[in-house]
């Protein structure tokens, strides 16, 4: 799959700050494997180390929305016809506090969603894209719902009594494409 073509025909993409993109290097991709115990799926890395932090330009500056068609379906709350969006992709990170940082942003979610996904990106509102990275999750491709996160493991014995069972943990977590080849292929602009 040519990354950059798909790209072209999204509009282009662009960095989220600055002029110029700032792409991943090896020794940054290292870190975050380390981080979270596992090799990233190389299509991913690749992005990583190509492009790092973006977005896209989309129809035009008025329109630069991008949308991804769902694998499985998406909650109304979510979408009406199917499809979700895309705003930013994460990346490399300018500061510790980067709100676009991959690294920053693994930190964030940790505990919040399975331990079996990332963030890479999010859709401009309350949901994350996430990469799966172990398990039967590893390499797909799913949409986190914020607006439905599950009680924390506290919470959750508080009011239920018993510990908060693994499987709740996916309640809110809708898997939108097979692979990062497959979400990028099912990229397009949202028409205006």
């Amino acid at each position: 799959m040519n990354v950059q073509q798909i790209f072209e025909r999204l509009g282009g993409v662009r960095p989220i700050f600055g002029n110029e993109l700032c792409p991943m290097n090896e020794s940054g991709i290292i870190a975050i494997e380390r981080q979270i115990g596992n090799r990233l799926p190389d299509c991913y890395r690749k992005f990583l180390s190509t492009y790092g932090a973006c977005t896209f330009n989309g129809q035009s500056p008025d329109n630069p929305y991008i949308v991804y068609r769902s694998l499985t379906h998406l909650p109304s709350h979510i979408s009406n016809d199917g499809r979700g969006m895309v705003d930013a992709l994460y990346g490399s990170e300018m500061d510790e506090s980067d709100p676009y940082g991959l690294r920053v942003r693994i930190l964030f979610f940790a505990g919040r969603m399975p331990d079996s996904l990332i963030p890479i990106g999010d859709d401009g509102g309350a949901g994350q894209i996430c990469l799966g990275i172990k398990g039967n999750e590893m390499g797909a491709v799913f949409y986190w719902d914020q607006a439905n996160e599950p009680l924390d493991e506290d919470d959750y014995e508080e009011d239920f009594g018993v510990p908060r069972p693994p499987e709740i943990m996916f309640q809110n977590v809708y898997q939108i494409a097979e692979s990062f080849d497959d979400f990028l292929g099912r990229l397009e602009i949202m028409e205006a």
